[in-house]
């Protein structure tokens, strides 16, 4: 074995000794170790973070994650427990106590901080508009006086109510609902994170994502107000998925060729606009 070559694997093997030890100092919230399970908010509507495979389970780059976290509390990935919810539904199932975590593609906004507290952000992204091919959007300006689709409890909803009031919003359950009304003509575009648009664009040619891009964002699980044990596992173990190699292979394993780069690029680095994980106005442990 050459010189470099043991040089690297000892390096190797001093940082996962690292990381593992690490692993076993990240704390479990004692409320976590009575219920013996982790019980997650994910959203089945969102491939590739959340969505039903073909045998109607949950599956995607969230659902791994929460696994993960549930093998590192409790020695058992099933241990990790899935229930649904949209974003209409998600901070009532989080606030009624029937999940003790939303890993459920939630933008960090200060509208939300009042409701729940952000753990440390997984990714960012921007939001963008989907439209029908041969159409053209250059701008959100090209679409005062038209109708935008989206979901419910979008976080694109509030600054477009509050920058865009002439643009017509009308708000479906979910965003496949709104996606197909597009296709039927019900509205000018679809707005929703980039990403998810994508996607969508990828797998029907009636539609395209335009070059529209704005309200650049994180994303980030979420907990009760005021659960600090809870946010500080949370934070932590999202910390360690970033810099271990878990989220890379989880967005390998899930994010299609049409957005593969998009999503990587999302999970491990600095938006373009140079801002950092906006939970970090959070008061401190």
């Amino acid at each position: 074995m050459t010189k470099t070559r043991l040089f690297c694997l000892t390096i190797w093997m001093t940082t996962a000794v690292a990381g593992t030890a690490w692993a076993q100092q990240i704390p479990v919230p004692a409320s976590l170790k009575e219920k013996g399970e982790l019980r997650v908010g994910v959203k089945c509507d969102s491939p590739p973070a959340g969505f039903l495979d073909e045998k109607g389970n949950p599956a995607g780059i969230d659902v791994d994650m929460a696994r993960h976290m549930a093998e590192r509390a409790f020695g058992d990935p099933g241990k990790a427990v899935f229930t649904c919810v949209t974003a209409a539904t998600r901070v009532q199932m989080l606030a009624s106590g029937k999940v003790d975590v939303l890993f459920a593609t939630m933008g960090v906004t200060e509208e939300r901080k009042q409701t729940v507290d952000f753990a440390t952000s997984t990714n960012w992204g921007a939001s963008g508009i989907l439209v029908r091919a041969g159409e053209d959007v250059r701008s959100l300006d090209d679409l005062k006086g038209k109708t935008l689709l989206t979901n419910k409890g979008a976080w694109q909803v509030g600054f477009l109510e509050k920058n865009y009031p002439q643009i017509k919003l009308v708000k479906y359950d979910n965003i496949a609902d709104a996606i197909q009304s597009l296709r039927q003509g019900r509205g000018d575009g679809v707005t929703q994170d980039s990403h998810v648009l994508v996607v969508a664009a990828s797998k029907d040619p009636r539609l395209k994502v335009s070059d529209v891009v704005f309200q650049i964002g994180w994303s980030a699980p979420a907990v009760r107000r005021g659960d600090t044990a809870m946010r500080e596992f949370i934070s932590a173990m999202v910390s360690q998925a970033k810099t271990d190699g878990t989220y890379r292979a989880a967005v390998e394993r899930y994010a299609g060729e049409a957005d593969l780069e998009e999503r990587l690029h999302s999970y491990t680095t600095l938006p373009p606009d140079g801002s950092s994980d906006q939970n970090s106005v959070l008061p401190p442990p």
